[in-house]
């Protein structure tokens, strides 16, 4: 890769950086807002997802210039079991809930698209491979994000963990 390139790729990865720790700290506060211990639950695995990606990107980041990067393995959403029932929440819990979520699925498909430009852009790879496999985790994100919206929408309640 050419110093101009690498200096874009370094661009680039450091504005993808910048998004995973804003995406990572409204996750937590999401969390911290529901009423539901599911939606706790599931807010907090994004949060956490968001924080692997941060890690990975700042590995990636560290090592252009230097020794080869030798790729991310992704991460996957850990199982869950319903501890209790569904909460009943009131409507304005739902309506809380539901605007988080709503935020999130637009920031998701912005994330993804991002990670289908980077790869587009990267030589190496192993690089092309990592952004493939953010781009294809902020999908599962927005896939989970829009069947919990359907849930609380439709039904009043959670279905993490189900």
């Amino acid at each position: 890769m050419t110093a101009v390139a690498d200096l874009n790729l370094a661009s680039a990865i450091e504005l993808a950086m910048a998004s995973e720790k804003e995406a990572e700290a409204f996750y937590r506060r999401a969390a911290d807002a529901s009423a539901d211990p599911r939606g706790k639950s599931m807010f907090r695995q994004l949060a956490d997802f968001e924080n692997s990606h941060y890690l990975n990107l700042q590995r990636l980041r560290d090592q252009l210039g230097g020794a080869p990067f030798d790729g991310y393995a992704g991460t996957a959403f850990l199982p869950e079991k319903p501890a209790a029932a569904p909460v009943a929440l009131s409507d304005l819990q739902i309506k809380s809930d539901t605007e988080a979520i709503a935020l999130a699925i637009t920031a998701e498909k912005k994330a993804r698209e991002a990670y289908l430009n980077l790869e587009k852009q990267a030589v190496s790879p192993v690089v092309k491979n990592m952004f493939a496999k953010l781009a294809a985790e902020e999908e599962l994100h927005r896939k989970v994000l829009e069947d919990q919206f359907y849930a609380l929408s439709n039904q009043g309640h959670w279905i993490w963990g189900e």
